[in-house]
């Protein structure tokens, strides 16, 4: 078939479907949007019955885990994709140029929240299918497909029914299309993930807040210690000086840094983010710190009085959020714990710290010699011209238990780029890079269905 005409005479029905996707505010870390992430997921489950699927709900403590499959043969191979239908909450409202559940195209780009996180990149796998079944309706291969609900907030439901659910999640290739790449010029294939700890620390000081004029010079502002404990972790070489948080970690030969692309473009990082300064790791550029070394980030600390005008107070409390990206046998738990442990030798005398653990997942290396990364190396060069092979230094943390319970090779393609601005204001898709993932999964099955790495 040719796949290029096809996506041109359906097109119009592609985009309108997927702006119906788009539109709902499948957001699972608000309660408020309950009913609309239950109103997505089964517009999803209807999709994928619509185009021949079998779909069971995997229902836990969170949002359905849809999983559907259609088996042709099974002797042939078998894909598992995954994705989500979830997405991240769109405040602040304000940045937004247009709404961010009112999908419109500006520029040959679609805005909307969830137009490449994940619901982009999601859809245009779904079309894909579509018209690959359409081309072999007796194809040389089978299909598995897990679609979650909470992947923005930790994917509570589907680390619990995963491990009940071996014998119909097998499969020979798993394709997570949640990723992306550097851009058309180099097309990178991400094999790899970090994982991820994320976590919440209070500080108090005193029972009330207190005036700045007659506690100042008394008291030790908890906002004060907290910045002082928090910045202490990195040391000057970039470096992360929380004991035995380095202990285990998995590091890669040079054999297997040699088959990975580390080249870094600080200038586009400048131009499409606006980045005014890059951290610095000694010994490593930043690719390679992004890719296969862990990471302490403070993602938000607050306290005392911020609203209009001015409060002279100093504050009882004082809150931060904390996340580390992981590497392979770095344990999400245990980074918690030796987190806490840090922050409580590090306090002032007299000053009491909570905790709140939110989560996390393991990271996922795959091998560039697999059959499955073999056979998307070459899908990429058919669609792209190139590849090269990556890690992500994102997360998708539900990686390392698909693979463990699929027992397939895995890697984690996608056309997902900078300028997408995914969990910001004015997230946006390039109707480029939605036509192109595509065609690139189009290229993939039928690759797949030649069941050869040659």
């Amino acid at each position: 078939m040719d796949y290029k005409k096809w996506y041109q005479t359906h097109e119009k029905e592609i985009l309108d479907d997927f702006f119906t996707y788009l539109r709902f505010p499948s957001i699972s870390a608000q309660k408020n949007h309950e009913k609309d992430v239950l109103e997505c997921c089964s517009w999803v489950e209807k999709t994928l019955e619509t185009m021949g699927f079998k779909v069971e709900r995997w229902e836990g403590s969170g949002y359905p885990v849809l999983f559907g499959e259609m088996i042709f043969n099974k002797a042939a191979p078998t894909i598992l994709f995954y994705g989500h239908y979830d997405v991240q909450p769109p405040e602040p409202f304000e940045l937004w140029e247009s709404k961010p559940f009112e999908p419109e195209i500006r520029n040959e780009r679609i805005y909307a929240r969830g137009a490449e996180d994940n619901k982009g990149q999601n859809f245009y796998t779904l079309s894909a299918i579509r018209a690959f079944l359409e081309a072999n309706p007796n194809p040389n291969l089978n299909f598995k497909i897990v679609i979650e609900g909470e992947e923005e907030m930790g994917s509570t439901t589907i680390t619990e029914v995963l491990p009940q659910k071996t014998d119909k999640l097998q499969s020979d290739h798993l394709l997570v299309v949640d990723m992306g790449m550097g851009s058309f010029e180099r097309p990178s294939l991400g094999i790899g993930a970090r994982g991820i700890m994320t976590m919440e620390v209070k500080l108090s000081a005193m029972d009330v807040d207190g005036h700045s004029g007659a506690l100042g010079g008394i008291v030790y502002n908890p906002i004060r210690a907290l910045t002082e404990v928090l910045g202490s972790i990195i040391n000057e070489k970039g470096n992360i000086k929380i004991p035995k948080f380095y202990d285990h970690m998995s590091q890669l030969s040079e054999d297997e840094k040699n088959k990975l692309d580390f080249s870094f473009d600080g200038e586009m990082y400048k131009r499409e983010l606006g980045v005014k300064s890059f951290h610095e790791e000694e010994g490593f550029n930043p690719s390679e710190a992004n890719f296969v070394r862990p990471t302490f980030e403070i993602n938000g600390i607050w306290g005392g009085y911020t609203g209009g005008g001015f409060k002279t107070v100093i504050p009882k409390d004082a809150f931060a959020k904390i996340s580390c990206r992981l590497v392979p046998n770095q344990r999400a738990p245990e980074i918690y714990n030796l987190v806490c442990d840090y922050i409580n030798d590090h306090l002032p005398d007299g000053m009491t710290a909570e905790y709140k653990y939110h989560g996390g997942g393991e990271a996922a290396w795959a091998s560039p010699v697999s059959k499955t990364a073999k056979v998307m190396k070459r899908a990429y060069e058919k669609t792209f011209g190139s590849c090269s092979f990556v890690y992500s230094g994102g997360s998708v943390p539900i990686t390392a238990d698909l693979k463990k319970y699929s027992g397939a090779d895995f890697v984690m393609p996608g056309t997902a780029m900078e300028c997408d601005n995914i969990h910001a204001p004015n997230e946006s898709f390039g109707l480029k890079q939605f036509y192109m993932g595509y065609l690139m999964i189009t290229e993939c099955l039928e690759l797949f269905a030649e069941n050869t790495e040659s």
